[in-house]
């Protein structure tokens, strides 16, 4: 594992993708508005490596079933994307791409998660869109931007 930048957290989300009626879809979260960081934004089910935790992955299958109720295997991994840096929050945020087979039922946990949706590939490319930020992505869940939008836009590129 490559160290992180001096002073930064680790932390590790699930990119969970499902092929379901006819497109791909995407799970997102919303965090509660009493969250100390990052409150009210759309991110990936995830959070911050803990001591117990073997690996980064294993970082992202725990906080995935404890937000929203989603047991991971690892053969549902299909790897690990590029890390993204929160300068912000100091988080060097390590995304795993998982596939699932479809779209699960959701059971978000109230003490992190206040909503969670599946959104299509087609509504995150035709609400694309270059902000005063960088790539953000317009949704009736919300605007999906900063690291998540980074993240996403390693699997769905700005035509």
């Amino acid at each position: 594992m490559w160290d992180p930048p001096p002073g930064f957290k680790v932390a590790s989300v699930s990119v969970l993708v499902a092929y379901d009626h006819d497109d791909w879809w995407v799970l997102f979260i919303k965090r509660p508005s009493w969250m100390r960081e990052h409150p009210l934004e759309i991110g990936f089910p995830g959070g911050k490596r803990e001591a117990g935790d073997e690996s980064l992955w294993e970082t992202a299958r725990r906080e995935t079933e404890e937000e929203v109720g989603i047991l991971l295997t690892p053969s549902q991994c299909l790897g690990c994307l590029a890390p993204v840096v929160v300068k912000a929050s100091k988080y060097w945020i390590w995304p795993w791409l998982i596939a699932i087979s479809q779209k699960v039922v959701l059971t978000p946990n109230p003490q992190e998660v206040s909503e969670a949706a599946w959104i299509s590939w087609r509504d995150l490319r035709e609400g694309s869109y270059k902000g005063p930020y960088g790539i953000a992505y317009r949704s009736d869940f919300g605007t999906i931007w900063g690291a998540t939008a980074r993240i996403l836009q390693q699997l769905l590129p700005l035509a």
